[in-house]
């Protein structure tokens, strides 16, 4: 998130920044009421008259698949017979409030359960800049007198502390003041009124900006009424975010978004600043939360039980090939103009409902797998619809390497002129990038897709060892196919393994990828350690790979990516065990903030440096991978690091233990030459012993491949099940790999290879050098950087192949000087002009070696 966004904004919302002079003393106003510690002891009992609120037990709380909620035994509920909204206990929080005594999770009730509990994100309920310091959560009213439940958190102000740097100065600061926030259901109602209540201590009037925000949108996509899916909402009235077969909700202001913010998963919008006079109490609606769903219909529906919007209701069965179809989504759109009104899935017998508005016409689309759709037109008096799609071909995939199956990437794409199906951004649907009209990650090895009619090209691959194979694709209506696709190996790494250290799921803010679709992904790509490096939260993908009974061809290890908020940097943090009693599973601490036990500790971001001794001292022992160290408020950028002189500007931010820095972040060679490249060579310069790193940083898999690049370590093994992390991080650290974006690069100078110091060298030395790479990788010449220059640029030629060995593109010896100081290193990298297609479009191939120290 930018600071530049947040200042434009907010010279469009008016005044935003608050008076810091100090306060003057008020005469004493009574302190909040507090209700009951535990409530009432059936909270999920509630009749059709009634509203309850208590505290959950252990057997309350129903399994979540994704594992994301983070409600615990004891935290509060409010709940009626319809919904129920869990709201945390006081103190310490996971994700980014760090107080307590804000909702954590929400659901549908029936009999008596909480039944299909949303993936639930982040609602910051926020006064100017500030949270609650949550000191005590209690039960105002239980309901048990027939009126609304009430749930009320008392505490003190403070600044929210991940945002600091970029909200100080710029909206209002209420540090200290005393507030409550009290959450309300009434019986049969599904919505929370969220009211937040003050007690001003200063004899002067003061003015408040607003800021309603979200976090953690890309898991429940943003959805605003009449646009479709968007997280566009200026102007909106509410916001919706979707949880397509769970419960999904609203958070609707007192009045509609003004100027708006979306970056990385956050979704803010300002609303008109408010006045709390001076030495009074107040109180104030602050916000409600609909809860429906599933999906938007249930959300649309329940919007319109409370507003009193009269809505029709179309149903209807979707079928495809004569037979019901189940997972289809149903669109309701206007007719003729941008309207988006509903979507809904259709269950397991076709069958949908949709709600419209009463006298609408409105055209409906049924969209299956995002790879067909069917329309029907509804007129303004109808209430059905059946919507049929043409029978696909099921076609069936076996992919082998000649002896044994293997996993697979598979990609359908068009041909001959063959048309993808029209779905508009704003309905939701995954697309992939490239003009691909399906992508499917076979772990077995064997798949069947239903391909709709007409003609395609399979492509089949298995990440940058293999070759590729493509095959045309007739696809007749209902008419079965099987092709059974041998993918050679024909890059052999004995004793190497490749991993990506920076993987988001939608774990992390920014991003919305299931967990176990992402490791799919990087199985079918050959990658054997995809490290799991979520914002501010310590995870592995052990539980994944072993759901997909995949330990045989990867592992999963864990870490974080320590994010200091647009203050000095992203950091990778390898390797860390998640430990789910501590907060966030156990990240590392970059700030200092008050709390209720502490209310005085102030809020401080601690230096780099501090953190990172601190991090290295855990029981794990893990090494810092600096991340993307340019751009914005990165690591390189904050202590003004200058490659040319090795020097920084800020020199007690300046860490001098790193070692591993992620060099090709989504990323090659040429484009970084003159950027992250340059860098790492100046560091090697300066004398620092600095090793690259190359990941994807991949938040959304339709456009961001796992994989590329990939960090290839020598490890003596090729299962990944005798991996260890320690063994991995030692590896990583001692400079043992090289990085490939689809390129392997081997360099030796006599027995030394990548990471070693090699000595008792004469004033010239040569380097042996093999390029190998795929036959649908490109590959066009290597430079030779000797101490930070280069040196030597060799052209490859297709005669320079090894004629017995293809994809050995080029070997051979290059001379290099040693210099007499004994500083010097040598960096090899090979690349390619033309993408990685048919496999990854748009990614440039290229391999490059960590140094060799050459010593006389």
């Amino acid at each position: 998130m930018r600071r530049l966004a947040w200042l434009s904004l907010c010279a469009v919302a008016v005044a935003c920044g608050g008076d810091d002079a100090p306060p003057a003393a008020c005469p004493p106003l009574d302190p909040f009421e507090v209700g009951d510690a535990t409530g009432h002891p059936q909270p999920l009992g509630a009749s059709a008259s009634e509203a309850r609120a208590g505290r959950l037990t252990a057997a309350d709380l129903p399994s979540v698949p994704s594992g994301l909620v983070t409600w615990q035994a004891g935290d509060y509920v409010l709940a009626n017979d319809r919904v129920a909204l869990v709201i945390e206990d006081a103190g310490p929080s996971d994700l980014y409030d760090p107080w307590g005594g804000r909702p954590v999770g929400l659901a549908r009730v029936a009999g008596g359960r909480l039944i299909e509990p949303a993936n639930f994100g982040e609602v910051f309920l926020l006064s100017g800049r500030a949270s609650l310091v949550t000191e005590d959560v209690s039960v105002l009213r239980d309901g048990s007198d027939g009126g609304p439940a009430v749930i009320r958190t008392v505490g003190r102000l403070s600044a929210m502390p991940f945002f600091d740097a970029v909200t100080m100065g710029i909206l209002t600061d209420l540090d200290g003041w005393r507030a409550a926030i009290d959450y309300e259901l009434a019986p049969g109602s599904h919505r929370v009124d969220v009211r937040y209540r003050y007690l001003s201590e200063v004899d002067t009037n003061e003015n408040v900006s607003v800021l309603h925000a979200l976090m953690y949108t890309k898991r429940t996509p943003a959805f605003v009424p009449g646009v479709g899916f968007t997280d566009q909402i200026s102007t909106a009235p509410w916001i919706g975010l979707i949880d397509e077969r769970a419960t999904s909700w609203a958070y609707v202001p007192p009045q509609p978004f003004g100027g708006a913010l979306s970056v990385s998963g956050f979704i803010g919008g300002f609303a008109p600043m408010f006045t709390l006079a001076a030495c009074q109490p107040a109180e104030r609606l602050h916000a409600q939360l609909v809860i429906g769903g599933p999906g938007v219909d249930g959300l649309i529906a329940a919007m319109a039980a409370g507003d009193g919007t009269a809505l029709r209701t179309i149903t209807g069965t979707v079928t495809r090939a004569g037979a019901p179809l189940a997972g289809a989504r149903v669109h309701a759109v206007d007719p003729t103009g941008p309207t988006y009104h509903t979507r809904a899935t259709t269950g397991a017998d076709g069958r949908y409902t949709v709600h419209v508005p009463a006298s609408a016409a409105v055209r409906l689309i049924a969209v299956a797998e995002s790879t067909q759709t069917a329309e029907a037109a509804v007129a303004a008096n109808a209430t059905t619809a059946d919507l049929t799609l043409a029978a696909p071909a099921p076609v069936r995939i076996t992919t082998s390497d000649g002896d044994a199956a293997i996993p697979a990437r598979l990609q359908l794409l068009p041909v001959g002129g063959q048309a993808l199906p029209d779905l508009p951004e704003h309905f939701g649907e995954t697309r992939f990038a490239g003009n691909r009209l399906k992508v499917e990650f076979s772990v077995s090895g064997d798949t069947t897709l239903a391909v709709p009619p007409g003609t395609w090209e399979l492509v089949a691959s298995r990440g940058f060892e293999h070759d590729v194979v493509r095959r045309p694709v007739t696809a007749v209506s209902g008419v079965a196919q099987r092709l059974d696709l041998v993918l050679p190996r024909v890059i052999d790494t004995p004793g190497v393994m490749c991993g990506d250290f920076h993987i988001h799921t939608w774990r992390s803010n920014d991003s919305g990828d299931d967990a176990t679709w992402k490791v799919a992904s990087a199985i079918a790509d050959g990658l054997e350690l995809p490290v799991r490096s979520e914002h501010e939260y310590v995870a592995d993908f052990s539980a994944e790979i072993a759901a997909l009974g995949a330990g045989a061809w990867a592992r999963g290890l864990g870490s974080i990516e320590l994010t200091s908020f647009e203050v000095w940097g992203h950091m990778g943090v390898f390797p860390l065990t998640p430990d789910p009693t501590k907060v966030n599973a156990g990240a590392p601490a970059w700030q200092t903030f008050p709390s209720a036990d502490d209310p005085d500790a102030p809020l401080t971001t601690l230096s780099p440096v501090a953190v990172f001794d601190a991090v290295r001292a855990r029981p794990e022992a893990p090494v810092v991978i600096i991340n993307h160290p340019r751009g914005g408020a990165n690591y390189f950028d904050y202590v003004g690091f200058d490659p040319a002189t090795g020097m920084v500007t800020d020199a007690g931010a300046w860490d001098t233990r790193f070692t591993l820095v992620e060099v090709f972040n989504d990323s090659g060679w040429r484009s970084n030459r003159d950027g992250t490249v340059r860098d790492w060579l100046g560091l090697l310069k300066a004398g620092r012993k600095i090793f690259a790193v190359g990941s994807s940083d991949s938040h959304s898999i339709t456009s961001s491949p796992v994989g590329y690049p990939r960090t290839c370590m020598q490890v003596g093994t090729d299962d990944p099940r005798a991996l260890t992390p320690n063994g991995v991080r030692d590896a990583l650290a001692a400079g043992h790999s090289t990085i490939s974006g689809g390129i392997y690069v081997t360099a030796r100078v006599g027995t030394g290879g990548p990471g070693d110091t090699v000595t008792g060298l004469g004033p010239s030395s040569m380097v042996a050098v093999e390029v190998r790479a795929a036959p649908w990788v490109d590959v066009d010449a290597i430079d030779l950087v000797v101490d930070g220059e280069t040196v030597d640029t060799v052209p490859i030629m297709p005669g320079d192949a090894d004629p017995t060995d293809p994809a050995v593109r080029w070997r051979g010896l290059l001379p290099i000087d040693v210099r007499a100081d004994g500083g010097g290193f040598v960096v090899v990298a090979a690349y390619g002009d033309r993408a990685l297609e048919p496999v990854h479009p748009g990614r440039v191939p290229f391999g490059v070696t960590n140094p060799i120290f050459v010593k006389p």
